[in-house]
């Protein structure tokens, strides 16, 4: 993996970060069920901080590319590939910047078109999908495990 930052990039380290990861699993190098490196080797491989690690991992959780089993690290989704590179061909970039006067802003500066406002829109819509499956997961895995102790208590 490589993070080449370019100097004139306007987007924050981790969004960055993230689209670096994204791109390893849209073309296949982080395989669907894979074990993404630690954060403290993510840390250490880019010269970046832990909250800007963590805030790329928590991009491509709400993206629905990863998630994470506590206490054995963040692991590819099933589906993830198609969708980084869904992700990857969208129009718009996740990380527009609203105005102090609420107007959105291009990363060009100047109010954002309709388009660009529009492609944000789907790229919310998108994230709120990925959170929605992340939820969709838990509740799955809640409902096991409260399968799981009902078995054991002979329910």
């Amino acid at each position: 993996m490589d993070l080449s930052r370019a100097e004139d990039d306007p987007r924050p380290p981790y969004v960055q970060a993230a689209e670096v990861l994204r791109d390893e699993i849209a073309d296949g190098h982080l395989k669907e069920t894979d074990k993404l490196p630690s954060a403290r080797t993510l840390q250490e491989r880019y010269g970046l901080a832990s909250s800007t690690v963590q805030n790329a991992l928590r991009l491509l959780k709400t993206q629905g590319l990863v998630y994470t089993v506590q206490g054995r690290g963040t692991f590819v989704r099933q589906d993830a590939r198609q969708r980084a590179k869904e992700i990857r061909q969208s129009p718009s970039p996740l990380w527009y910047a609203s105005s102090p006067s609420g107007v959105p802003e291009s990363p060009e500066g100047g109010e954002a078109t309709t388009s660009e406002l529009l492609a944000k829109l789907l790229d919310q819509v998108h994230l709120m999908n990925g959170q929605l499956g992340e939820l969709r997961n838990r509740l799955e895995e809640t409902e096991a495990r409260v399968e799981q102790l009902e078995q054991q208590r002979g329910h």
